[in-house]
């Protein structure tokens, strides 16, 4: 991109050589559809992204992981009911008194079979648990917000997609323009060469006319990439935004201009530390995995519930019998409320599970201590990037300024008979280089502008109202030592 840019300032720098001679063309018409905006395009991508949906999905996930969790609260429900085939069995008799009571059905006897239903049940409300629910139901939570950041996070990296396509059809589109005036003057440049070559005159040589064959050729190389740079830019653009195909838009004209980068140094870095979405989720993945770990911990505690366990049975051909040190699992129904604790021991596995989530919340806090390390370095890298940028942007814009000064005043005294086109040359290419690399200097501060709001999250300040996950500020863990 840098060759197509720095030969489309040299496309301009010719044309403002041979202004003196021609009037200049009407102006190129712009290719039909509204106007768009970096913010009304940016806007589009995050409305249409798929990453940025595959990423809302997530958050949908998590937030029904907490909701399990949160279900654990609530009383649960078993059942399981049974039927089938069972012997008919009678009430015991007494034929003589003071004797033994006669069973007519004995079990080692079949006296004919029935059907049965039988149905166990069981509702169990957990009471306490030390913790064991809300430990996790509050690690739950923390990845929610995990997973809510990494939203902000993806739609961070679409924006930058989308300004890197923005800027970039907007510098091509320069070149482009660069590349169409010019040569419409290279014609009437070649004519007044030949002219005065023709005259024999001593300002001009021969090899003039090769030079100017040397630039026309740059010209349709530089047009050429100028032209697939803005074609591959355009479509990207439709791409982010699923743009309709069959309709276009536009851009701006010109790269917007540049100023010094915002704040000091410091303040970037403060804000890269609270804003943005990498960190935030570490913070928050840190709170989680220390929920996690006292869950783990509250797993050796028992579990103190209250319960109601009954059944339901039948069987038309059995008797119940209404002694209540009996029972006939074939035909009863009773149901009985209690209290209980469940307490499961091991010798081993659960402390397996207390240093594995130990462990798990060590690795992120050395991911943290490397985050911190290396955030401010980056973030002093875009920094840096913005400031060299916009001081090269200034003073390029006061090089090509005064090139093409020097460019009018050279071809002046050519025409006065003063200089030669050798004068021109030199002042035109310098010219070009110039222009080429001012251009690309507001493209690369304009890519650094970008850069650094995506690397200190600033971005997420300026989110479409929709699509905007404000940030959540820091909250002190609450004690859950004696919740579920």
């Amino acid at each position: 991109m840098s060759r197509w840019a720095r030969m489309g300032g040299m496309m301009l720098g010719l044309v403002f050589l041979l202004a003196p001679m021609a009037g200049w063309p009407a102006a190129v018409p712009a290719p039909g559809g509204p106007v768009l905006t970096l913010p009304q395009l940016t806007e589009m991508a995050l409305q249409f992204s798929p990453d940025v949906k595959a990423s809302q999905s997530e958050v949908k996930f998590a937030k029904e992981q907490k909701n399990e969790v949160h279900g654990y609260r609530w009383p649960q429900f078993d059942t399981t009911a049974l039927g089938g085939v069972v012997p008919n069995a009678h009430l015991p008799v007494q034929t003589t008194a003071g004797e033994p009571l006669l069973q007519r059905d004995p079990k080692d006897k079949l006296h004919g079979v029935n059907v049965f239903g039988h149905l166990d049940f069981t509702l169990i409300q957990p009471l306490y648990a030390f913790g064991k629910i809300a430990y996790r139901e509050g690690a739950a939570a923390k990845n929610v917000k995990v997973k809510e950041e990494a939203v902000v996070a993806k739609q961070g990296e679409i924006i930058m997609q989308v300004s890197q396509a923005y800027y970039g059809l907007i510098l091509a589109n320069q070149g482009k323009d660069a590349v169409k005036e010019a040569r419409s003057y290279l014609s009437d440049t070649k004519e007044r060469i030949n002219r005065l070559i023709v005259v024999r005159s001593t300002n001009v040589k021969e090899t003039d006319k090769y030079r100017l064959a040397a630039y026309e050729g740059a010209i349709e190389k530089s047009g050429a990439e100028a032209e697939e740079g803005a074609k591959t830019a355009y479509i990207a653009l439709k791409a982010l935004t699923n743009y309709p195909p069959n309709q276009d838009f536009q851009v701006p004209t010109d790269l917007p201009n540049p100023s010094a980068a915002p704040g000091t140094l410091d303040t970037q870095i403060q804000t890269a530390l609270e804003l943005r979405p990498e960190f935030k989720q570490l913070k928050e993945g840190l709170v989680a995995r220390q929920l996690l770990v006292d869950a783990a911990t509250a797993d050796r505690l028992p579990s103190l519930f209250l319960a109601v366990v009954g059944q339901l049975a039948g069987a038309p051909g059995r008797k119940w019998n209404p002694d209540p040190y009996i029972n006939d699992w074939f035909n009863d129904n009773g149901a009985l409320p209690m209290v209980g604790a469940k307490w499961h021991f091991d010798f081993g596995i659960l402390k397996a599970k207390v240093n594995q989530a130990k462990a798990e919340l060590e690795q992120l806090q050395y991911q943290e201590r490397t985050a911190l390390m290396g955030i401010p370095v980056q973030v002093a890298k875009d920094y840096g990037d913005v400031q060299t940028n916009y001081k090269a942007s200034v003073g390029l814009e006061k090089a090509y300024v005064n090139a093409r000064r020097w460019l009018v005043t050279t071809f002046s005294n050519f025409d006065m008979g003063l200089g030669k086109l050798d004068d021109i040359w030199q002042a035109f290419e310098r010219y070009g280089v110039f222009r080429g690399d001012y251009l690309m200097s507001l493209y690369q501060y304009n890519l650094a502008m970008a850069q650094l709001d995506k690397d200190t999250g600033a971005y997420r300040r300026k989110l479409p109202a929709e699509t905007k996950t404000a940030p959540q500020p820091a909250v002190k863990p609450v004690s859950l030592k004696t919740s579920k």
